[in-house]
């Protein structure tokens, strides 16, 4: 299994336009075969922070997400409105 940590900064004003495009790339990506969990939150001191929580069946899993429709048209419409770069981190379970 792999998980990742996706970290997005949006601008303090884009939050309303940002959220709608984000409620449909999670409802779309929760249907994606080798997603077990893709949770979205917010940081409750930092408006502009957001952090994907994801779990991915493996590493081809999540190529195939960033190759969806849904993938491609969205997450560029969200970066318009960042006010830094995203960071992604990559991790596994420690049994």
């Amino acid at each position: 299994m792999l998980l990742l940590i996706a970290e997005d900064f949006i601008k303090i004003d884009s939050i309303p336009i940002v959220l709608p495009l984000y409620e449909e790339l999670v409802n779309k990506t929760r249907k994606e075969p080798g997603c077990i969990s893709y949770e979205l939150t917010h940081d409750i001191k930092n408006p502009g922070h957001f952090l994907f929580l994801e779990r991915w069946i493996d590493e081809a899993a999540l190529q195939i997400h960033t190759e969806t429709e849904h993938f491609k048209h969205l997450v560029p419409l969200i970066d318009e409105h960042t006010s830094k770069k995203a960071k992604y981190t990559r991790m596994t379970l420690v049994h």
